[in-house]
């Protein structure tokens, strides 16, 4: 086994064929993670050797399943960016992914919760998809940052996953407290014009 672990890809955890995870998931979507992979291969339908095979250990398939999960809630953030006119827009639809993903997704939102507290993983879609709202912001002058980009995209997510730990909605005072120091001038006028009650309204 460790000769086969030490071949693999250095990013195996995240090497998958969506067809083939995609029942996975809605097992994980519906029944959360406290399963073992007998039970999750009786599910799905396949033998027990052929999901080990895939994905070699629970942990692993794990970390595919979350990362999957992201990819996806990432697709809804685009869909809802669409018709945005700026990346302080892009931005509230992102928080509203993630209050979306807690109310309704709460099995994926605790599991990438406590990966986030282990540091078992540094790949999170999610992290990307706030990358990209950021450097858009910043070359719309929108936004500014003290700190390494990436490092204030993890201490976003992670404290406002914390924030909708405790509540099923965003409030709006938490909202502009973690926005306000990376606003410039320009985007706090955008900000301004964002009726952020009525988007996370109970």
């Amino acid at each position: 086994m460790y000769i086969i672990l030490l071949i693999l890809p250095k990013n195996y955890s995240m090497n998958y064929l969506n067809s083939k995870i995609e029942p996975v998931f809605r097992f994980y979507l519906a029944r959360g993670f406290d399963h073992s992979l007998q039970k999750v291969a009786d599910a799905v339908h396949i033998t027990k050797k052929t999901l080990f095979n895939r994905y070699i250990s629970k942990e692993n398939l794990e970390f595919c399943i979350v990362n999957y999960w992201q990819k996806k809630s990432n697709d809804r953030i685009d869909q809802r960016v669409e018709f945005t006119n700026n990346s302080v827009e892009k931005l509230m639809m992102f928080l509203f992914e993630l209050q979306y993903c807690k109310n309704f997704e709460p099995h994926f939102f605790q599991k990438t919760k406590e990966l986030f507290l282990n540091k078992k993983e540094s790949n999170y879609p999610h992290i990307d998809k706030l990358e990209e709202i950021f450097n858009s912001g910043e070359a719309e002058n929108l936004f500014q940052f003290e700190a390494e980009l990436k490092l204030f995209a993890y201490f976003f997510l992670f404290n406002t996953m914390f924030v909708l730990l405790s509540d099923s909605v965003i409030k709006t005072e938490y909202i502009h407290f973690l926005l306000t120091p990376i606003l410039t001038e320009k985007g706090k006028k955008m900000f301004k014009d964002i009726d952020i009650e009525q988007i996370f309204k109970p």
